[in-house]
């Protein structure tokens, strides 16, 4: 197996971060021979619908892909995960790090024709902060006091406390810039008619469950970009059907969520697969609310009864490495899991642990999804029989991916396989759900003081030794309170035809660099 562990370079500090009046493209772009040509669509491929289309409500990754493409950013990632200006032209962090000052590009217009000033900015983050509106990142800003805009190109954020990873989170895609015109008028932005960005395409036409097109914009602040006129995102039945669009050129690229049709792919000599160590992470979400999972002695025998590698092994093909709540990737923060005894598969110590209990008979149904990922009722299974070994019954509900989304906003579960979207910073893995006012904390209904001050005062220092020190407690709290059975960092797969230039592979599963990606036919 690849070490993981070399795969991220660096971790996000507070500092001043400076950019030229336009973001550089990345270096070390894939497919990139000869000078890009301009025009064609491409046509992108991937298993499974947008649910809804407001950038800053919607967790799904199929979403987030679209606002990536259609909204626009203050930061962006780089092909090394760091941190970038983007639609901002600089940011700057006061010394005692209570104060972001951002300077935006001039001449930004949105889709509509409209300018973009700090009004829609402020707007924005503002609309991301208000609890009413339960923004999927709203957990992340938790410590922005006031925003203020001074003039039309400067954004000023006062902080309650610093927060090493906001400058990042300017880069996550549920924080996409929106009109203020737009939102003013419209209280739902989930339409399409009231999808009106700043970002490099333009979403023209949606027919749900078959395909999304999209116009370049040819106003975007990024000089030159896109190179293509257009591009069209179908959706496909099933992950195998993205091998015949490859194959029969009915595809330029896809998105590959299934390491088995990753596996066939890669043995295709007319295909280019790029498989990079996933940020993200493979998981069992535990609803400690309910009954057995109320009692911590059941959730630590399920999680004694959970074999990781052989779930890897069956589901991954070998390819990733069991996780907790940090990716092995971060490896300033990420305890070696080898110190977690709960990881070590023991059927006795299961047992004993249920018979301590004196839970009686174990019934308990997993919640489980088609797509996100698509092989979650693989997973499913292997847990179902592990279990089984222990005498806990598991029964498996499958639902459409929408529906299961609708029934974990409520909490409607008594566990669920989940996959989960990660960052350059350990912030982002642990806030959000573990925190005790976390906006995500009602999915497991966990509390923990120790570990959730921890992850506070972590956010709050850029002393590396420090927040080393406080994500060693909040991982140890976590991994033996069981609010999540953390399983594994697998692969993040894109596969294009040779065809597809320029486009960077981010560990994260961004199409964000499309915007420069061009077809040389």
């Amino acid at each position: 197996m690849r070490d993981l562990r070399s795969g991220i370079a660096g971790i996000l500090a507070m500092a001043i971060v400076v950019a030229a009046c336009a973001p550089a493209a990345p270096s070390g772009q894939s497919g990139t021979t000869g000078q890009p040509k301009r025009g064609g669509t491409l046509i992108l491929a991937r298993q499974g619908e947008v649910t809804n289309l407001d950038p800053h409500k919607t967790p799904a990754f199929t979403a987030a892909r679209v606002f990536e493409l259609v909204y626009s950013y203050l930061m962006r990632l780089d092909e090394n995960v760091g941190v970038q200006t983007d639609l901002a032209e600089s940011a700057t962090t006061s010394a005692d790090g209570k104060q972001v000052t951002i300077k935006l590009r001039k001449g930004v217009k949105f889709h509509n024709g409209d300018a973009l000033t700090s009004a829609d900015v402020k707007y924005t983050y503002d609309r991301i902060i208000d609890p009413k509106n339960a923004a999927v990142a709203r957990s992340f800003f938790a410590d922005v006091g006031t925003i203020t805009a001074p003039d039309e190109s400067t954004v000023m954020f006062e902080l309650k406390a610093p927060n090493a990873a906001l400058l990042a989170y300017m880069a996550h895609p549920n924080t996409g810039v929106v009109s203020k015109k737009i939102g003013e008028a419209n209280a739902d932005l989930s339409k399409k008619e009231t999808v009106i960005g700043s970002g490099p395409f333009k979403l023209v036409e949606w027919v749900p469950d078959n395909f999304m097109r999209f116009e370049a914009n040819r106003d975007y602040y990024v000089a030159g970009q896109p190179y293509l006129d257009g591009l069209r995102i179908n959706v496909v039945p099933d992950e195998q059907a993205l091998t015949a669009a490859l194959r029969t050129k009915a595809a330029d690229m896809a998105i590959v969520l299934d390491a088995k049709v990753a596996r066939t792919l890669r043995g295709e000599a007319s295909l280019v697969l790029s498989a990079k160590p996933s940020l993200s992470y493979h998981l069992l979400f535990v609803n400690t609310k309910r009954k057995p999972f109320d009692d911590l002695k059941v959730r630590q025998a399920i999680a004694y009864a959970i074999d990781r590698q052989a779930i890897i092994d069956a589901v991954a093909f070998g390819e990733g490495e069991v996780a907790g709540p940090i990716a092995p990737a971060l490896t300033n923060f990420a305890l070696p899991v080898s110190g977690y005894p709960l990881y070590k598969r023991d059927i006795a110590k299961a047992k004993q642990l249920l018979q301590e209990a004196n839970a009686g008979p174990i019934e308990f149904t997993m919640l489980t999804q088609t797509s996100e990922p698509a092989y979650a009722k693989d997973i499913a299974q292997l847990v179902q029989a592990q279990l089984a070994e222990i005498g806990v019954k598991m029964r498996i509900e499958t639902l459409e991916f929408a529906q299961w989304v609708a029934r974990w906003l409520k909490a409607d579960f008594d566990m669920a396989p989940g996959l989960n979207g990660g960052g350059p910073d350990p912030d982002f893995y642990l806030f959000r759900y573990f925190t005790n006012d976390g906006n995500l904390n009602f999915v497991t209904s966990y509390q923990n003081g120790k570990s959730s001050d921890a992850i506070t005062a972590a956010r709050a220092t850029t002393d590396v030794s420090k927040r080393k020190e406080l994500y060693k407690v909040a991982q140890e709290e976590l991994v033996n309170g069981v609010p999540f059975l953390w399983l594994y960092v697998g692969r993040d797969y894109n596969a294009t035809l040779p065809t597809t230039k320029g486009f960077v592979h981010l560990p994260t599963g961004s199409v964000i660099y499309l915007r420069q990606t061009w077809l040389d036919k």
